[in-house]
């Protein structure tokens, strides 16, 4: 049994053990949060960095037919100038004034003909923070309106521009962008609903549909962390510092 004078002694070895745990609990947990304020602040930082980026993948509810497909406005196959998608400076790329030709064969897409509307979704990829899309609207067969929807899921669409009425490029002639802009959004897909095509050019020829050159967005370098990341993360944390618990009451029974 301690005597009087021993037992402040072991109380400060004891307390001075258990305030050492303590420490490094909360090192993990910094450790922890950490991981998790890294995440919000990739999202913060790449918001500033506005590069151009291509959809992965397209649909139309209308094509003309193979050799006209939506998949031939994302993949640059029509512009004079290309660019790496996710990289290359938005602002820096339309600069240089990218030209899409005017041939139509397996460089632009189409409706099916006298289909003077339609819906054409993109899918980014991934989610983003996106506030400009880049469009070389079709010199003959033009879009005439478009609204601009965007969704995180591809099942919720929000309506974040409407009523936006693209330049009537000269028929026969390569044609540059427009850039639209609606202020920042993360989105991971963005529809256009279309109407009043073709646009009026009693001087050319025109086709009885809709037609577009090339579509690219302005975007965040990196994706935006999602909510649902965060439940896996703190269940890692938690299972962490159980460990960690677990195997200092072994040692301490030792």
């Amino acid at each position: 049994m301690p005597t009087l004078r021993q037992i402040p002694f072991i109380f400060r070895i004891n307390f001075g053990e258990e305030k050492c745990r303590e420490k490094e609990r909360i090192k993990a947990f910094a450790a922890f949060s950490g991981v998790a304020l890294g995440l919000a602040t990739i999202g913060a930082d790449s918001a500033a960095a506005a590069v151009i980026r291509s959809p992965i993948s397209a649909t139309a509810t209308s094509e003309f037919s193979s050799a006209y497909d939506i998949g031939n406005t994302i993949d640059q196959s029509g512009l004079s100038v290309g660019f790496t998608s996710g990289v290359t400076d938005f602002d820096a790329y339309l600069a240089l004034n990218p030209a899409h030709t005017f041939i139509a064969t397996g460089f632009e897409w189409f409706t099916a003909q006298d289909i003077i509307s339609a819906v054409v979704t993109y899918d980014l990829g991934n989610l983003f923070k996106v506030d400009r899309v880049a469009l070389w609207n079709e010199d003959s067969s033009g879009i005439g309106i478009f609204d601009i929807l965007a969704s995180s899921d591809g099942v919720s669409f929000s309506t974040i521009a409407t009523g936006l009425s693209p330049l009537n490029n000269p028929d026969g002639t390569p044609y540059k962008a427009e850039t639209f802009n609606f202020g920042p959004v993360n989105a991971r897909y963005f529809r256009f609903d279309i109407s009043g095509c073709p646009q009026p050019d009693p001087n050319s020829f025109t086709f009885n549909g809709c037609g577009i050159g090339e579509v690219a967005f302005s975007t965040s370098s990196q994706p935006i962390p999602t909510p649902a990341l965060l439940p896996g993360l703190i269940g890692m944390g938690v299972a962490a510092l159980r460990k960690r618990n677990q195997e200092e009451g072994d040692s301490a029974e030792a």
